[in-house]
């Protein structure tokens, strides 16, 4: 679709609520007019009405094939999120799936965005984060505030909800909830005043919050303000929240109610970092000052705190930590010295229990990247895979000791994490291509090109089907099939 063309379907659904059903494609524009029953003690609600459609909800057969909870970003602490399905479920689901979802305000994947700016599409109408798919229903939060759910065979949204912020969070389905998180990535001029005074900051300007919403109906259960963003994600465990936000606190909230539990005070806002769980803590990365942070998850209390010098930007508060086997491991950007390439990535993995450094490899140097300065690592089997934003190389590196197993040359930005699945890697980047690696040695075996870009939006294979979404305000669902037996050549930047 051309620029022109997009523009005048934008015009034609303005006041209404337009699905274009094509083959192996559905596009869906919310608007805020369509008419439902609203309660006078949600203005919320009464001013945005959220968008329900029952009749796109999957079967209970269907959703039996799926994931029954996701709890954490990525769905557990490894950080894979990647699901096999039963031998005797239908063919459909085992060969895979295929369908795009736009949300409102979507670029065309073939376009550029607006005054060539990677950073308007990022914080205006992206997708950055990635989805999350349970019982037969994928969850996406967009940076347009709406949180959207989706039929996961068809792709026909069954709700979407406006949250009055960004939402940059990995929604969080358990039970017959919803949770996520909003705030924007900003300073407003009397935090910036603030700063630059030497005192400390809140970011995330505007209407900060964790909702609990129906999982099938999208309907607010009840809602969370804090003073700073909640972009992260936020952590479940045994019927709790745990949040770290723009105003330097990491929140414990009852998940059936929303009631605080504890705040604790780390310092430090937390931009990206969505917290990880182990060993009896849960963990995040902290920017200004730049500290990675372990607090106890019964008491809040700040376990431990450690930082390495020389670290740059958001250093270590946009990387979301891994865990396995008593082992945390985070991705920090540092100053490299050098005026021509002035950034590298470090990957560190720390002991959980005390935080000292086990081992740690640097990356080469290269070029600030824009927006997001670190990738999400994974975990699996013993071997950490990650990827350098700066260098645009992936590796694989035993847990243990770091030693490094392979590198691969993407040859163009890498924020998201990887799903793996029978021996491939499945890797988005910023080209808008996804490549398929083998894990046993790191050859790329296939490549797709999707088209928009991806930031760190890492994917989810359930079945046959990886389902994906991107900054210009996409969800794709793509078979397997068709990325690790692809021939396309990869684009590079």
């Amino acid at each position: 679709m051309n620029l022109s063309k997009y523009n005048s379907m934008r015009r034609l659904c303005k006041c209404s609520l337009l699905t274009v059903a094509m083959i192996g494609v559905v596009v869906a524009f919310p608007a805020f007019s369509q008419s439902h029953q609203t309660s006078s003690e949600n203005a919320v609600a009464a001013e945005f009405p959220y968008q329900y459609f029952p009749k796109n909800l999957p079967s209970d057969a269907t959703a039996q094939l799926y994931p029954s909870i996701w709890a954490t970003y990525a769905a557990n602490a490894g950080r894979n999120p990647a699901f096999q399905m039963p031998a005797n479920a239908p063919k459909q689901f085992r060969d895979g799936v295929e369908w795009s979802f736009a949300g409102a305000g979507a670029l065309p994947r073939t376009g550029t965005p607006p005054a060539g700016n990677f950073k308007t599409a990022a914080y205006t109408v992206g997708m950055p984060v990635g989805v999350s798919v349970v019982k037969g229903i994928v969850y996406v939060g967009d940076d347009n505030g709406y949180t959207y759910a989706m039929n996961a065979e068809t792709g026909k949204m069954i709700w979407a909800h406006y949250g009055w912020n960004m939402n940059m969070s990995n929604p969080l389905v358990v039970g017959d909830s919803v949770f996520v998180s909003t705030g924007s990535a900003y300073f407003n001029y009397a935090n910036t005043m603030k700063y630059l005074k030497g005192k400390r900051p809140t970011r995330g300007p505007g209407l900060n919050t964790i909702y609990a919403l129906d999982r099938t109906t999208g309907k607010e259960l009840w809602a969370y303000h804090t003073p700073g963003e909640g972009m992260p994600t936020p952590l479940y465990k045994d019927g709790f929240l745990y949040e770290g936000t723009g105003d330097g606190h990491i929140y414990k909230l009852a998940a059936d109610t929303g009631t605080l539990v504890w705040k604790a005070d780390i310092t430090s806002f937390d931009s990206m970092s969505s917290l990880v769980e182990g060993s009896g803590y849960v963990f995040a990365g902290g920017t200004d000052p730049n500290y990675f942070y372990a607090v106890d998850e019964n008491t809040g209390k700040v376990a431990w705190k450690m930082s390495i010098p020389d670290m740059v930007a958001t250093g270590i508060g946009d990387c979301t930590p891994a865990y396995q086997s008593g082992i945390v491991v985070q991705e920090v950007t540092v100053s490299s010295g050098v005026a021509s390439k002035p950034v590298a990535n470090v990957l560190l993995a720390l002991d959980a229990k005390s935080g000292k450094i086990i081992w740690q490899k640097r990356f080469p140097n290269g070029s600030v990247p824009p927006a997001m300065k670190t990738a999400t690592p994974i975990i699996v089997d013993g071997v950490v895979y990650e990827g350098s934003p700066v260098s645009g190389e992936y590796y694989a590196l035993n847990l243990k000791d770091g030693n490094q197993l392979w590198s691969l040359q993407i040859g163009s930005q890498i924020r998201a994490g990887a799903a793996i699945q029978n021996g491939i890697a499945y890797l988005p980047y910023r080209a808008g291509d996804i490549a398929a690696i083998q894990i046993k040695d790191g050859k790329r075996v296939g490549v797709k090109h999707i088209g928009g870009a991806f930031g760190p939006s890492s994917p989810v294979i359930v079945g046959g089907t990886l389902y994906v979404s991107n900054v210009y305000g996409w969800v794709n669902a793509i078979p397997l099939t068709g990325i690790y037996q692809s021939t396309a050549t990869a684009k590079v930047e």
